[in-house]
């Protein structure tokens, strides 16, 4: 339900905050004083629309409008922000949101028809979910869609692991002769570090054999070495200790450091030991370094981002070696959720036969209520099961034919704006409380009609308004007269300009209103009377 509905900006429209009604909502007022602007506000918060910078008002950079409904028990508010410029901000629930949402909440919010624009009825692709609505399937077609999501799933997963075996196989030897180039070395910061001591080592171990020698001269040779003389100092002290603490504190020392050295010597004799000059070795050294440096080049430049690239490697060949066994079970699943599929659309194609020829006799009945007791309604579904999509089968298109011997044609090929008034809300009536939108806005719907049918069509919007909020623009009498609110929309002078207003009627003013739809400017007595008759007879 449309609460309330504020424009601000909007050509003659300087603002306007216009609170409906439930039930049936009257506007009527002279041509020119902005009713079809109200229209356009709608279509534009709607997401209907699309902005025109000759819609804004004179002299104005920015459109404001926001409308406030009551959805199933939850409140929704929208606003839509346009400026001079083009640009465009839309808000649901005073959040940022786009365009897409916007539809996707609006649609299910009202339905605008007028008589060129049955937004959703005379688009074929709407056909099956009114069907749907008014069928009583809803665990099947639960059921069917749940199939799909299932079978669209397990189709992605078998299309990726065919496109990634299909893509092994044509990089299979190329992957093995990275693996192989890969795993020639056990590769690792230890091993490369390891490798490259070693070969430095061998590279310089004449060098270091050379520098450990004169070293171990220096400790041990004979004559004036470090190791004698240090035996000497601690011979000399030895003999003294017992005289002064201090002095057996230095004698400590000296041994430590004697000690320490002789560790030493045996560690220079350790590694001296351990260089031999060994070429063929020092040459397979090289040889490793070198593939290690050239595969940094081919593989991303360190040796992580070769290291990472030769476990995907090996990992993506592992993988790969169970690709065939699981493409097979999910063509297994496929084959058993197609054939579930298969026959969850039959099922759902054989309800949908049953509740078309429901709605049919349905739309027929208030067809011929509407004075159109020759149109024939044909609701036709084309079925392909070898092509199931998320709602079956089935593609569903409401056909009508308007006068005997015409040949039964799609809704959407109506000529006659009445016809296409009418139809609609033969529609509308048939699906009434199943219906998928609670606010219903009818803009001039009456256009090409008059007399009994005028009256008919005034009935039956009033009988749907039990239903849905109805929001009607009209110049009928008849209709007008049916109103649980009325609304007139008219101009004044402000400032010199003039702007659009509008008024919800009194039970006196609206006497007023429908006797000059029925008579015009010049108000009769007799145009009068009938206005309060039609008034009183619908309470």
């Amino acid at each position: 339900m449309l609460q309330s509905l504020y424009i601000k900006n909007l050509a003659i429209i300087d603002e306007l905050d216009i609170q409906f009604n439930k039930g049936l909502n009257i506007i009527t007022g002279e041509t020119g004083a902005g009713k079809s602007l109200i229209i356009k506000a709608i279509q534009l918060l709607l997401g209907g629309k699309k902005f025109s910078s000759e819609l804004l008002r004179n002299g104005e950079d920015t459109l404001v409008i926001k409308g406030k409904f009551e959805d199933t028990h939850k409140k929704v508010t929208l606003r839509r922000i346009y400026s001079s410029k083009g640009q465009s901000r839309t808000y649901i629930n005073e959040r940022v949101s786009t365009q897409k949402e916007l539809i996707n909440i609006t649609s299910r919010l009202a339905d605008l028809h007028g008589q060129h624009d049955h937004q959703n009825l005379l688009n074929p692709h709407t056909h099956i979910e009114y069907l749907d609505a008014f069928g009583s399937y809803q665990s099947e077609f639960e059921k069917l869609q749940n199939l799909f999501l299932s079978r669209e799933k397990k189709t992605s997963q078998l299309a990726l692991l065919r496109r990634k075996l299909k893509e092994y196989g044509e990089k299979k030897e190329l992957h093995q002769f990275q693996i192989e180039e890969l795993t020639k070395h056990p590769l690792s910061g230890k091993f490369e570090q390891e490798i490259i001591v070693r070969h430095n080592q061998l590279a310089h171990a004449k060098e270091i054999q050379s520098g450990l020698e004169n070293t171990k001269q220096n400790l041990t040779g004979s004559g004036s070495s470090i190791i004698s003389q240090y035996l000497t100092a601690v011979s000399n002290l030895k003999h003294i200790v017992h005289h002064d603490s201090a002095i057996e504190i230095i004698h400590s020392r000296l041994e430590s450091q004697r000690i320490e050295i002789e560790d030493i010597i045996q560690d220079i004799e350790s590694i001296a030991n351990g260089i031999v000059s060994d070429d063929s070795e020092l040459e397979l050294l090289s040889s490793i370094i070198g593939d290690i440096e050239s595969l940094k080049r081919k593989y991303g430049g360190t040796l992580d981002s070769v290291m990472n690239y030769r476990d995907e490697l090996l990992k993506s060949t592992q993988e790969s070696e169970s690709y065939s066994a699981e493409i097979g079970r999910l063509e297994k699943d496929c084959d058993t959720i197609n054939k579930q599929l298969l026959s969850a659309a039959k099922i759902l194609t054989n309800l949908r036969i049953d509740a078309a020829r429901s709605l049919e006799a349905l739309i027929q009945k208030y067809l011929h209520h509407l004075n159109m007791p020759k149109t024939e309604i044909n609701i036709q579904i084309m079925t392909d099961f070898e092509s199931i999509h998320e709602n079956g089968a089935d593609i569903v298109e409401f056909y009508i034919s308007t006068n005997v011997g015409e040949k039964l044609r799609p809704l959407s090929k109506i000529a006659s704006g009445g016809e296409i008034s009418r139809t609609m809300l033969a529609i509308k009536m048939a699906l009434q409380s199943k219906d998928m939108v609670g606010t219903l806005i009818f803009d001039e719907v009456d256009s090409g009609i008059s007399g009994e049918t005028a009256d008919r069509v005034g009935n039956t919007i009033e009988a749907l308004s039990n239903s849905h909020q109805i929001i009607c623009i009209t110049h009928l009498s008849q209709i007008a007269g049916k109103g649980d609110s009325h609304y007139k929309v008219h101009k004044e002078m402000k400032n010199g300009r003039n702007i659009s207003q509008i008024k919800l009627l009194s039970h006196s003013e609206r006497i007023e209103e429908i006797a000059s739809l029925i008579s015009g400017k010049k108000i009769s007595k007799m145009s009068k009377a009938k206005a309060k008759e039609l008034l009183l007879e619908n309470g």
